[in-house]
């Protein structure tokens, strides 16, 4: 990864969308284009699982946190098991699973690259206003979020959750201290209950970033050196949302992404996924290309 550092005109930004496992997308598409993309990159802007898959590839541990996902999975035969209860343990096994992964993302040299990163890594989280106990806030505006995306679908961007109350928490994933800080973060950024929990960050509780904007395009913007904004995105939209809009670049999968949101049973379709984002890492390359050089 050593052309991560290379440092010619510093002026992309990147955001990566939230999208649970269908964050394995940009995965594929990150792991083709990492020559293309990281010696321009000014900032990257995520969320949710795209906070995940982030912090995964900046590691550069992105085949072990995988295999000790699969391993993790091993056995998982449902998302939700009422029996686990009796075991003292959550009916749903994301949080613990998907907890372990970045913290082992992060051993063995993982922390020591992402925080060596040189441009910021923007993280979006939501921080739940005080009227409600949280966890009936959390309910509300992951509610407010699913009706939002069935009514409006032509809308990349969300709206109700700051209507709602709810207010950004922004962090850069560099300034984490240890794995297990980088797994509350991205942990935080993730939470749906009841598939996570509520997120627990540095004193703050903390929801899904994603009622706020699945899209956090304005996360990188903020960066002086910024010109254009590569957002990659993990569904597919309305013909007409995604492309070229203003200085941001809107890519969406050819295809429906084929891999449920929180399926993490052992037979999920992962390696389907990532097949879809290396044949979308080809079939856009020369489009990329063009707009990247149309930006210098």
């Amino acid at each position: 990864m050593g052309w991560l550092h290379h440092q010619p005109m510093r002026d992309l930004g990147l955001t990566l969308a939230g999208g649970g496992n269908r964050s394995l997308y940009q995965q594929a598409l990150l792991m083709a284009w990492g020559e293309r993309l990281w010696p321009r990159t000014a900032g990257l802007g995520c969320v949710s699982a795209g906070a995940a898959i982030a912090s995964l590839v900046l590691s550069g541990r992105t085949l072990e946190a995988h295999a000790h996902w699969a391993e993790l999975r091993r056995g998982v035969a449902k998302n939700f098991d009422l029996r686990r209860l009796t075991r003292g343990e959550s009916f749903a096994p994301h949080g613990r699973i998907y907890h372990s992964t970045v913290v082992h993302a992060m051993r063995e040299g993982g922390l020591e690259r992402l925080r060596a990163t040189p441009f910021p890594v923007w993280v979006l989280c939501a921080m739940p206003p005080g009227k409600l106990p949280i966890a009936v806030s959390a309910w509300l505006a992951i509610s407010a979020y699913e009706l939002e995306k069935r009514l409006r679908p032509t809308q990349l961007h969300p709206r109700l959750g700051k209507r709602l109350g709810f207010d950004d928490f922004v962090f850069d994933a560099r300034a984490c201290r240890t794995p297990e800080e980088v797994a509350d973060l991205v942990l935080a950024s993730s939470s749906t209950p009841p598939f996570t929990e509520i997120g627990q960050f540095r004193g703050h509780s903390l929801v899904d970033g994603g009622i706020l904007d699945n899209v956090p395009a304005t996360l990188v913007e903020r960066h002086p050196n910024v010109r254009r904004n590569l957002v990659l995105l993990t569904r597919q939209y309305p013909h007409g949302v995604t492309g070229e809009k203003g200085r941001r670049l809107y890519l969406e999968p050819s295809a429906k992404v084929p891999i449920d949101r929180w399926d993490y049973t052992a037979n999920a379709p992962v390696e389907a996924a990532l097949a879809l984002g290396q044949a979308d890492a080809s079939r856009f390359a020369d489009r990329l290309d063009s707009w990247l050089a149309a930006t210098r």
